[in-house]
Order: structure tokens, then C-alpha cells, then sequence
């Protein structure tokens, strides 16, 4: 299992789960791309996203990066190649141009978000607006 979807009062919360920070990223932008359920086309994008941050804050920031692209350039990226440091993520995501989206997220949140180490696997959770 790559994500799960859990229930929330007014939101949705997103568990992802991955053996490295890299698997993280890229599970949880399935997730994203998942919960958009875009009609896409076969014209695939990269976008080059270098993001700084500490903690969880460096996940959010770079999944709400992630977010504001997909508007801007209408592409639902569901891959990811590059490095992950401490306090810095880049490099590039990968997805389709889309026509349309089923639902929208308004925003990647901070509220309640947490990345655990559990048994030598990752679990990060986070909310998005919707």
C-alpha cells in the first residue's frame, strides 16, 4: 500500500507510507494526483522545484510547490527524480498535461502533518484543504 485516504471533519487526510524520503515524495504525489482524478493527455511535463525547510515543514512546503504547479501548468505530476537533504529537496516532477479535474485542493496543510520512523519504513500524514 502506497497511501491511504483517511477521514477528517472537513478535509481529507493523507497517509503515505515509503522505506525512504524519496518513496515518500513520490507515493504522496500519487495520492495527490489520485485525489484530482485528472483527464489527462499523453503530453508529458517536467518541472525542476528546488524547496528549503526543517522537519515536516520541508514535505509541505515542497507538496504545496508541487500543488501551485499543477495549476500553472495544468499537469498532474506523479513522479519524482532528484535528492533529498536535510533541509532541501530538488529536482524534477514528472506527470501528464491534463484537460479537466474531478476535485480540487485548495491547499497542502501544516496542521496535523507528521513524518514517523516505524520499523525501518516511513509514515507521513497531512491534511489537504479542499
Amino acid at each position: 500500500m502506497k497511501y491511504q485516504f483517511l477521514p477528517h471533519t472537513a478535509d481529507i487526510k493523507i497517509r503515505v507510507y515509503g522505506t525512504n524520503l524519496e518513496e515518500i515524495i513520490g507515493n504522496s504525489l500519487v495520492a495527490l494526483k489520485d485525489f484530482l482524478e485528472p483527464k489527462t493527455t499523453k503530453q508529458k511535463i517536467e518541472k525542476e522545484i528546488e524547496i528549503e525547510g526543517n522537519g515536516v515543514d520541508l514535505l509541505i512546503n515542497f507538496l504545496s510547490e508541487v500543488l501551485a504547479q499543477i495549476y500553472i501548468e495544468k499537469t498532474a505530476f506523479a513522479k519524482f527524480n532528484g535528492k533529498i537533504t536535510e533541509n532541501q529537496i530538488k529536482g524534477k516532477v514528472v506527470g501528464c498535461k491534463f484537460q479537466s479535474l474531478t476535485k480540487d485542493i485548495k491547499a497542502i496543510t501544516y496542521h496535523q502533518a507528521k513524518l514517523e520512523k516505524k520499523n525501518n519504513k516511513f509514515v507521513f500524514e497531512f491534511i489537504i484543504d479542499i
